[in-house]
């Protein structure tokens, strides 16, 4: 019988060729024009794989058994690759990474947005692609050894996997990884259990800045008072140079979170002194920050460059004013202030507003006012007259947005539109959410998007972040 959709079925085993990669990392092949996801396949793969989900549009399958191996494939370093979940991209080659994650950031925004005529620039990566994070959240639970700090697998939200080195992360973190796992066994504190909320400890948080030359530690556990404070802290002190601070947060609700938690310093300062695009941020233990410091360089960059072209698209060479939005801890905004006449950050987390206030002070600029608040109800107020704006911030020139994965709310987008800058800087970590919010642009305020250059700021995963720049004539 021939291979077709009609006659599919689930766990049904079948050859396939993989001719390209979905957004999200997802090898895909097709039967026809029946669309078929397979995990742990790359394009130029001829794989048998076992059906695992079939729908009317679709279907879902996995690896069983690779008949022909992709020139692409290269071997994963890591050993723990396929069982942690975190880097699913490690088998594919670099260059290739960076291929396909161009193509995903054209293929969202014509398909998903719609949009045609803008410039895809060649995507910005890394000449060195490990270890290259600055943050890492561990998940604490129970072995076959006593507690476990490790990693969750793919779909799994009750087990931690044990891991001796994980290549994306700095060796640095690793070690505290290993101080205070055998540290908690040592005192027999039990990890989390989330199916029956016992046990104690929790996560992990181990941040870095300036390139490892400083590192934090956040241990989260359940309520109840830290036994031996001081011997962690010691232990950490006595292990690790490059450690400024050991803060305990606590997590009394069933959510997995490890930020935004009230905590106890233990020793030192709960906060990181980092250098980027020539500032020093300081970013507390659980602010918002860029996880790739080296591509925060170039990100902030790019994002600075095309802002200082709104001088010039607004028909004057005077230097712009600049609304940024969604600010953080001010690193954009800061980025930018040298080439604006006045930057406008609004941010709705407080912490992170006193963070870029003290950013400015640190590094001495004037020119920037940070305000807190929500931007969809601040930009509306503002809208209804029921709230100003600080002096000479009023009406920007450019506008330049970060907004989480979920992208912009279409409200937010109608008060921006209405706003009408003559320049949009649309920073994303999530071209398939960036792509409407692009249209609703384009379509209601009479936006062209000009260009848009990808950055790869977590190789050897799916993810991809990118600078659009949207115009609006007079």
């Amino acid at each position: 019988m021939s291979l077709s959709p009609t006659n599919l079925h689930k766990n049904q085993l079948l050859e396939l060729p993989v001719t390209g990669l979905a957004f999200g990392g997802k090898g895909l092949g097709r039967i026809d024009d029946f669309v078929v996801f397979v995990s742990g396949a790359v394009p130029g793969d001829l794989a048998r794989i076992r059906l695992t989900k079939l729908k009317k549009r679709y279907a879902e399958g996995r690896v069983e058994e690779l008949l022909v191996r992709s020139s692409q494939r290269v071997l994963p370093r890591c050993p723990a690759f396929g069982e942690c979940g975190g880097c699913t991209w490690q088998d594919l080659t670099y260059e290739a990474q960076l291929s396909y994650k161009a193509q995903q950031v054209r293929e969202s925004l014509e398909h998903l947005g719609g949009l045609s005529g803008f410039e895809v620039r060649p995507i910005l990566g890394m000449a060195d692609p490990w270890r290259y994070r600055n943050r890492v959240d561990f998940a604490i639970g129970d072995g076959p050894k006593g507690v476990t700090i490790g990693f969750r697998p793919p779909g799994r939200w009750d087990t931690v996997t044990a891991i001796s080195e994980c290549y994306l992360l700095p060796l640095s973190m690793e070690k505290v990884r290993a101080t205070v796992e055998q540290w908690l066994r040592e005192r027999g504190l039990p990890g989390w259990d989330p199916r029956g909320l016992t046990g104690y400890a929790r996560h992990l948080v181990v941040r870095s800045a300036r390139l490892g030359a400083e590192l934090l530690v956040s241990l989260v556990t359940a309520p109840g008072q830290l036994p031996d404070p001081s011997g962690l802290v010691e232990r950490l002190r006595s292990a690790h140079p490059e450690l400024v601070g050991v803060v305990h947060a606590v997590n009394e609700g069933r959510a997995e979170v490890s930020t935004g938690l009230e905590y106890t310093t233990l020793w030192g300062r709960p906060y990181l002194l980092e250098q980027v695009a020539g500032l020093t941020l300081k970013v507390s233990v659980n602010a918002f920050f860029q996880t790739n410091t080296l591509m925060a360089h170039a990100l902030y960059g790019l994002a600075a460059q095309e802002a200082a072209a709104g001088c010039i698209v607004a028909g004057s060479e005077r230097p712009p004013v600049v609304w940024d939005l969604y600010s953080g801890v001010g690193s954009i905004g800061l980025a930018l202030a040298a080439k604006a006449r006045g930057v406008l950050g609004i941010e709705a987390i407080s912490s992170a507003v006193k963070d870029a206030e003290e950013n400015a002070r640190l590094n001495g600029i004037t020119n920037v006012r940070f305000v807190e608040g929500d931007v969809r109800r601040l930009l509306r107020e503002v809208a209804q007259g029921r709230r100003t704006l600080p002096a000479g911030l009023e009406r920007p020139d450019v506008v330049v947005v970060d907004p989480p994965r979920a992208g912009l709310h279409r409200r937010v987008v109608d008060r921006i539109g209405e706003v009408g800058a003559p320049l949009i800087v649309y920073v994303s970590c999530n071209p398939s959410t960036m792509a409407p919010n692009v249209a609703q642009f384009v379509t209601q305020y009479g936006y062209r998007l000009e260009r848009v250059t990808p950055v790869d700021m977590f190789p050897h995963t799916p993810h991809v972040e990118c600078v659009g720049v949207l115009t609006r004539p007079h």
